[in-house]
């Protein structure tokens, strides 16, 4: 894939360009990008600095880490896998949220497990984070996700081809985990400016897919976006959604209205039942 990094100096209007890269650059760009999260959320976590608007590039990670955090502190299999772990990220937001609760996740306890299609970010995690139980490789394999909390980015599911076929294994041997998706009536292919490939399920897979499972799904944010269907999914047994609900209305009591308003807390999950699907 050809891609470009400029780099310079902008002053008012004018940009002053000092050098631009040319080549395949998706992991140079992606690894700055989650490295500066990672210290900033370290930054926090050390009492350097408090949380504010602009202290991570999506702030759209914190709701779906909060909720990893709460499967991993609500499950007896302290086993996390995520499909794409890019830099393994979620350790430090562990750390984040450990500062807001007295029975704190012993993230020393928790082991680490992915898969991740660059040998750099897989690189960075195998030097970065030599202190935890990580497992990691470039291709899936069952012993590392059996019994685990799964969880995976939209986008990073969107990038696979075979999305349901691999989401259909994760939900039957995991223990629980959350994911968010995007469907569309027919299967569909879009091209990012990045030049990755989305390739969204269609809705009648993703039925399928949930009809066939002994899992218990549960959602929330559902919207329409013209004919694309988006919802966020938790799974696991059936009384997982009520007991997620509850640490969100605990969390949402405390005093920290800056962080909590990106934490969706006042959403809650609902069973997902195929009559209520769209």
């Amino acid at each position: 894939m050809k891609n470009f990094i400029e780099f310079g100096v902008k002053k008012l209007k004018n940009k002053k360009v000092y050098e631009t890269l040319y080549g395949n650059l998706y992991d140079t760009y992606m690894l700055g990008r989650y490295f500066k999260d990672i210290y900033n959320l370290n930054q926090v976590v050390t009492n350097k600095t408090l949380f504010h608007d602009k202290l991570l590039h999506d702030n759209k990670d914190l709701k779906f880490n909060l909720i990893n955090y709460f499967l991993l502190i609500d499950n007896k299999y302290k086993n996390f896998y995520e499909f794409g772990f890019t830099l393994y990220e979620k350790i430090f937001y562990f750390k984040f949220f450990n500062k807001f609760f007295k029975n704190k996740l012993d993230l020393n306890k928790v082991n680490y497990s992915g898969n991740e299609i660059s040998d750099q970010f897989i690189f960075f995690c195998q030097n970065f984070f030599q202190n935890y139980n990580l497992k990691i490789s470039k291709s899936i394999h069952k012993n590392f996700f059996k019994d685990s909390v799964f969880f995976s980015k939209g986008v990073t599911l969107l990038y696979e081809k075979k999305n349901i076929f691999f989401l259909r294994n994760f939900i039957k041997y995991c223990n629980a985990g959350s994911f968010d998706i995007s469907l569309y009536p027919q299967k569909k292919i879009l091209i990012l400016e990045t030049g990755y490939q989305l390739n969204y399920p269609s809705i009648e897979e993703f039925k399928e897919l949930i009809k066939n499972s002994k899992k218990n799904f549960f959602y929330r944010n559902k919207k329409k976006i013209g004919k694309k269907l988006y919802l966020e999914v938790i799974f696991g047994d059936k009384n997982l959604g009520n007991r997620i609900n509850r640490q969100l209305f605990k969390f949402s009591k405390t005093e920290n209205k800056n962080l909590n308003k990106h934490l969706c807390l006042q959403k809650k999950f609902y069973k997902l039942q195929l009559d209520n699907f769209i």
